[in-house]
């Protein structure tokens, strides 16, 4: 896929790694204690390291992706 773990900074492999547990944006907030629209931005910024087109092949790539 030629994507490497590395090019994801700290917060967003962090934010990921909720996403690969199912946690809603909102429960990913109350943990990372990041408001819904700072979440959201890191989520776009994985999506376009990654090339995902939406969020459920973001997930899909994260599954397959060591992180």
């Amino acid at each position: 896929m030629g994507f490497k773990q590395e090019e994801l900074v700290e917060r967003e492999r962090e934010i990921a790694g909720y996403l690969l547990k199912n946690f809603s944006l909102k429960m990913v907030s109350q943990k990372t204690g990041l408001s819904l629209k700072h979440i959201a931005a890191h989520i776009s910024n994985i999506r376009i390291k990654l090339k995902a087109k939406d969020t459920h092949e973001l997930i899909k790539l994260l599954k397959v992706t060591e992180l």
